[in-house]
């Protein structure tokens, strides 16, 4: 039984801070990668959204997205900037802010294509 203290349960899925999350998908993006910097773009962003099962067409569209994120006037966006994103995102379709980030840490890592 106390075995059980020590090991993570399989229901429980794995928290991988945001940050971490935010460059692992930075990754992802060509020209983020080949100039070593950490952007996100909205194609990006959408991925993690979806992976997320956050973006879904129907509660929230890549329309809603796209106009939130072409407010900032950009290509892609720093993690600061991307956590206010997210913010003006949730408060604007009624989405618990704290509750969307947990979905967004527990989907996990992007996988690169071979």
């Amino acid at each position: 039984m106390t075995e059980d203290f020590f090991f993570k349960k399989k229901d429980e899925p794995e928290i991988i801070p945001l940050h971490e999350m935010f460059k692992a998908y930075c990754e992802m993006d060509v020209i983020s990668f080949e100039q070593n910097v950490d952007l996100l773009p909205l194609s990006q962003s959408d991925k993690w959204l979806i992976s997320a099962r956050i973006l879904d067409m129907v509660t929230l569209t890549t329309t809603d997205t796209g106009l939130a994120f072409f407010t900032f006037r950009k290509r892609a966006l720093s993690f600061e900037e991307y956590l206010q994103y997210l913010k003006d995102l949730a408060e604007s379709k009624n989405i618990d802010f704290e509750e969307m980030k947990y979905k967004m840490q527990t989907c996990g890592k992007p996988k690169k294509a071979a």
